[in-house]
């Protein structure tokens, strides 16, 4: 054993000496982390009443090699200059979010990151705010599927389109009076949806605030910041999905507009805050009690007929979508995967809800008990229970399955069985 492990240090960290041998630029990534100590040390807490500076990864996901700013708790990370290195478990999926490693939290962010300065360090304080997340008890899950619906995505955009015309406007009379289109959008689309307004709080208070947070605390002054905030909605506004996205750019708008009133508000925030009616009660916004008749006169200031035009041809594609998912998680022969504690990496940009049967992941990685799951094509039906995969074309060659756009790497004493119409994945005893 002892040999073995001596091989494995010899393997695991002999084969590099110089940094710049290594997968990842050591000397490069210690300035990364140089500059993100700056930034959170310049805040200092004033945001949220603690430094963002944490254990940080950064993580090359072809290799996994990983360069840390500070040693893990178990030995698993050795020194080198002033980073430390080591490699991440293939048990664990590799993304942008906070992770649990060598028995540390950290914050983990993959490799290559963005060669401009302020939007690579916009996305780290963006993650060191995830982490400090679950001490701020501001950590929620939610459901927003209806956010795919075609009224409601026409109600969000509206919504940030009068919250920009709010953040441009330099006189307080006509300012408030686009706040108040914006409030209007805002309650008519919850109106329309009963019960939703809780899950889209606690998406804008988990999602949008990291993104408030990165832009609030990497920008060198109030001008900048309001400069990168109106430029957010090139980022989200064609976006094919809005389920797990619309929120990273409503808490940027409405950060930026609460900001501008010198209050405490981001100190004050528990798991039931509403920013919409923050935003209300800091500037003695009165919202018309008939909302129907105040929406359907307000629209017509914000593109509406281009915004419904657009809506209306993307629900046209939506549907014919939907139809074919149905057929292919239905109708057709399947690969059930039963999960517990899933680990899982996707594309918040592009979730579709497919009515009660779940949320279709048009690619995605999951790692369980059985293997890895790994989905290029053709989507994977997930509901954090189980996941779905068509079994066409399905076939095995030893710990290797493979389907139409997907691929499972198995792990040993687990098997792949047939039962009646379907597949499943079953431990053998």
């Amino acid at each position: 054993m002892k040999t073995l492990i001596i091989f494995y240090l010899v393997v695991f960290f002999g084969l590099s000496i110089k940094a710049q041998d290594y997968p990842i630029d050591l000397n490069q990534t210690a300035k990364y982390f140089k500059e993100i100590k700056d930034i959170c040390d310049l805040d200092n807490g004033k945001l949220w009443g603690e430094n963002l500076w944490a254990p940080i990864l950064l993580i090359d996901k072809k290799t996994r090699f990983v360069v840390a700013n500070q040693s893990d708790k178990e030995g698993l990370l050795q020194k080198k200059g002033d980073v430390y290195i080591g490699y991440f478990p293939k048990d664990k999926t590799i993304s942008n979010s906070t992770t649990d490693f060598g028995n540390e939290s950290w914050m983990m962010v993959m490799y290559p990151l963005l060669e401009n300065d302020y939007y690579r360090n916009q996305l780290c304080t963006h993650e060191l705010y995830h982490r400090l997340q679950k001490k701020l008890k501001l950590n929620f899950n939610y459901n927003n599927d209806h956010m795919d619906n075609m009224d409601a995505r026409i109600l969000i955009k509206l919504e940030w389109l009068a919250l920009a015309k709010a953040i441009s406007e330099d006189k307080k009379e006509k300012r408030n009076d686009f706040l108040t289109d914006a409030l209007i959008f805002r309650n008519y689309r919850r109106k329309l949806y009963p019960g939703k307004d809780t899950m889209e709080n606690k998406f804008e208070i988990h999602e949008g605030l990291a993104g408030y947070t990165g832009h609030k605390i990497c920008s060198k002054n109030n001008e900048e910041f309001k400069n990168y905030t109106l430029r957010e909605k090139l980022m989200y506004w064609d976006n094919q999905s809005y389920v797990r996205s619309f929120a990273y750019y409503s808490g940027v708008l409405y950060g930026y507009i609460l900001d501008q009133t010198n209050s405490d508000w981001n100190l004050t925030l528990t798991p039931n805050s509403d920013l919409g009616l923050i935003t209300q009660k800091a500037y003695n916004i009165n919202l018309p009690k008939k909302l129907e008749n105040a929406y359907e006169r307000s629209k017509k200031n914000y593109n509406y007929e281009e915004i419904f035009q657009y809506e209306s041809d993307r629900e046209k594609k939506r549907q014919e979508m939907l139809t074919a998912y149905r057929f292919r998680f239905t109708n057709d022969t399947v690969l059930i995967l039963d999960i517990l504690k899933p680990n899982v990496s996707f594309d918040p940009r592009t979730l579709i809800p497919l009515d009660t049967l779940g949320t279709v992941y048009p690619t995605i990685k999951i790692i369980a008990d059985w293997g890895i799951l790994q989905v290029n094509e053709g989507g994977c039906l997930f509901d954090w229970k189980k996941a779905i995969v068509t079994a066409h074309g399905i076939k095995q060659e030893n710990s290797i399955i493979k389907g139409d756009g997907w691929e499972i790497e198995l792990n040993e004493n687990w098997k792949l069985i047939r039962e009646t119409k379907n597949y499943r994945l079953i431990k053998d005893e």
